[in-house]
């Protein structure tokens, strides 16, 4: 369960630093930087995948919980 939380800790700061990181790149994008668009393109996609393992990792505490 420790192992979950200090995860669960990892993950929120990854997607922290993924929605500064997309702020960033959509304002780049608006100012018709050409690279930006692809970046952010892999930064969403990236961020997705971030938001599912936290859902995961949450469903996981939760029946942990709920068994202990």
């Amino acid at each position: 369960m420790d192992l979950l939380l200090r995860r669960l800790n990892v993950v929120k700061k990854r997607k922290e630093a993924l929605l500064l990181e997309e702020a960033k790149l959509a304002r780049m994008a608006r100012q018709n930087h050409s690279k930006s668009l692809g970046m952010l393109r892999v930064i969403r996609r990236e961020k997705e995948l971030v938001l599912r393992e936290e859902a995961k990792i949450i469903r996981a505490l939760k029946q942990a919980r709920s068994a202990g």
